[in-house]
């Protein structure tokens, strides 16, 4: 899956983000927990290894999500099933800055980890003014 949307700055695309995140924390604030696809276990692993970063850290960085770290999407899923969204944050004592990638259940109350690794890329946060 990739983004190609990247959401001007307007005060309606500032609002649809906040909603992602505010449907975000509710879930976390439900109890809902976060599942990793096998590939965002696989990039854990890295950044347990690598910065000493773990599965707290990233629920505590998705709970601390602002309009300010969007980087891309919303998108459906491959299968629609999922809203996705891209995210770029700080994490962890050294504050390493990771790709953060989620989806949100659109029939139910799943969150979805796709991806949290460090960038290869420069990461413009459009929103982020």
């Amino acid at each position: 899956m990739k983004f190609v949307t990247v959401l001007p700055y307007t005060d309606e695309n500032i609002s649809l983000i906040q909603e992602f995140i505010d449907r975000t924390k509710i879930r976390i604030q439900n109890g809902v927990e976060i599942t990793f696809t096998r590939k965002a276990s696989r990039e854990l692993e890295e950044l347990v290894l690598e910065f000493n970063i773990e599965v707290a850290n990233i629920k505590n960085e998705i709970s601390a999500l602002k309009v300010e770290n969007y980087y891309r999407g919303i998108e459906p899923s491959g299968s629609a099933d999922f809203d996705v969204c891209a995210f770029c944050v700080k994490v962890g004592e050294n504050d390493i800055e990771i790709y953060l990638k989620f989806g949100l259940e659109v029939n139910g109350e799943q969150i979805l980890l796709f991806s949290n690794h460090v960038p290869k890329y420069s990461m413009n946060q459009p929103f982020n003014k």
